[in-house]
């Protein structure tokens, strides 16, 4: 069989982009493209060599100069912001080439009493996941509360299967700052972007170094944790 003029297989196309990233970036790159609904683009440090693991939506074999030296500037600066508006404009043209799932529909809450959830993600995306993260998020269900003999609430999930984002609703009140809000979205932001690692017994591996890293990194971190260590705090929350 043929192939017709023009045409570039998709293995090429990743060898291509790989290379074409390492010289770029000046960073020796490791590039996996997948179809992944969760997050289009991610990467975590090498393990067995000094460089960088990439994993890129498919949809990146297609970028043009622009975009490619943009994800380029990404891996060699994570956090500078000058790539940002070349990939979100590339990321949203080209939204109708990711898989959709099928199922059951949920509903989706995002505006509460105290705190919109939407706000709240979109912001953090666009900061510190150069908006990325595709996951939908929601206030948990009614009724999802506290019980009287519980002492630790889990503040947040993140479903994998579903790409969905749960903010335990005993958030909405007054008392709760939004930067605590805000530090919990982002940490099933980060789940969602990093993904599931495996061990070599197939451990799964959800808080890994990499995670916990990115996680101390936050700015808002130290405050973060220190208004969940209050005890006052905890206790306004379970007796929500």
């Amino acid at each position: 069989m043929q192939l017709e003029m023009g045409f570039v297989a998709p293995a090429d196309r990743e060898f291509r982009l790989e290379r074409e990233l390492e010289s770029l970036s000046g960073i020796r790159v490791k590039l996996h493209v997948t179809d992944n609904t969760r997050t289009v683009m991610s990467m975590t440090p090498g393990r067995t060599f000094k460089g960088k693991r990439v994993r890129l939506h498919h949809m990146f074999l297609d970028a043009d100069n622009d975009v490619v030296r943009a994800v380029a500037a990404w891996i060699r600066h994570p956090r500078a912001s000058g790539a940002t508006p070349v990939l979100d404009a590339f990321i949203r043209d080209n939204r109708h080439r990711m898989r959709k799932r099928t199922g059951r529909a949920i509903a989706i809450e995002t505006e509460g009493a105290h705190h919109n959830l939407q706000e709240l993600f979109d912001a953090v995306n666009r900061q510190h996941f150069k908006g990325t993260i595709t996951a939908a998020i929601t206030w948990g269900r009614a009724g999802f509360s506290p019980r009287r003999y519980q002492r630790s609430i889990r503040f947040g999930s993140y479903t994998v299967d579903i790409n969905l984002i749960r903010i335990h609703p005993s958030l909405d009140q007054a008392f709760v700052p939004a930067y605590f809000v805000r530090f919990i979205v982002f940490h099933e932001m980060l789940h969602a972007h990093l993904g599931i690692e495996e061990s070599e017994t197939g451990r799964r591996k959800i808080h890994t170094r990499a995670f916990t890293a990115l996680e101390r990194a936050y700015p808002e971190y130290a405050r973060a944790i220190a208004w969940e260590r209050t005890p006052a705090n905890l206790r306004k929350l379970l007796r929500a």
